[in-house]
């Protein structure tokens, strides 16, 4: 009987083998590693728009290809919902390991589910997630006090400009109309301490009052230093000036930024050269 011989040349291709498999285990492990990125904190939260943002604490061995934050009103959301592009790609991937991303386009008062990500040739990491609410939409009423406020005139015998910011609409404010009467437009001005954002105003009708002298055509002024004014909005002419005892509001469109505010009235139903309110009201649109 034969002894069976042993092909010695199999030898040497099983252990290339084996060698090849060992290195292609090593790139896949160096390559397969996921990036590791944490969640900044949620802030600046309005009625549609947040702030938030990562940092990236390792590159998982390979290069940054996308960074940014998601979102979702779901628990875990993913870069399939809502997200942000943060950071600028190079050759090099994206370099930024700590960024800022700003959440928008928000429903008011909901509650939203966020996590930073971070991609690489592996796949894409996320950041622990964070939870918030936001805010209701509508307008931010800017208090006055009456060493912010003035009128182009006063009448001495009644209605002091301190009524127009009582909140009562028994009391009233009253343009000169029995001396020193100036023609229209009439204006009253506002100066904040700081730059403040308004994006139209409220105000009610003298109660009762005739309908003569009741505005129905405004504009919006500001200035930057107090002295020289520039007109920024003007409404239709031939505003409604009934119901006397309902509040009316006019909106501008958009916020204008400023300290210093002029509120004209440059017309009323019957165009006399005085003028009446109760109140008034400036605000601030988050809209």
């Amino acid at each position: 009987m034969k002894k069976a011989k042993t092909k010695i040349w199999l030898y040497p291709l099983m252990f290339m083998g084996f060698v090849a498999l060992i290195l292609a285990g090593c790139d896949k492990d160096d390559s397969g590693k996921l990036p590791t990125v944490t969640t900044k904190s949620v802030t600046e939260v309005t009625h549609n728009s947040a702030i938030s943002g990562g940092t990236i604490t390792d590159d998982g061995g390979s290069i940054i290809t996308a960074i940014g934050v998601c979102w979702s009103q779901n628990e875990n959301p993913t870069v399939s919902d809502f997200y942000t592009s943060d950071g600028t790609y190079t050759l090099d991937g994206v370099e930024l390991r700590d960024f800022t991303s700003h959440v928008r386009d928000l429903e008011p008062l909901s509650r939203y589910y966020l996590r930073a990500y971070a991609a690489n040739e592996a796949g894409v990491a996320y950041g622990e997630q964070i939870s918030f609410e936001t805010d209701e939409a509508g307008q931010i009423i800017h208090p006055l006090t009456i060493d912010m406020i003035d009128a182009w005139t006063q009448e001495t015998s009644e209605g002091p400009k301190e009524s127009l910011i009582d909140g009562n609409t028994g009391t009233y404010w009253h343009s000169a109309w029995s001396s020193n009467v100036e023609p229209l437009p009439h204006w009253i001005q506002i100066i904040f301490p700081e730059e403040t954002n308004i994006g139209g105003f409220n105000y009610t009708f003298r109660q009762p009052s005739g309908i003569t002298d009741r505005p129905n055509h405004w504009d919006i002024q500001t200035s930057s230093d107090g002295e020289n004014w520039e007109t920024r909005w003007t409404s239709p002419s031939d505003l409604p000036v009934e119901p006397v005892d309902e509040m009316q509001t006019l909106e501008f469109g958009e916020n204008f930024s400023s300290r210093y505010f002029r509120i004209r009235i440059l017309d009323t139903y019957g165009s006399r050269d005085w003028t009446h309110l109760s109140t008034i009201e400036v605000f601030e649109n988050r809209e």
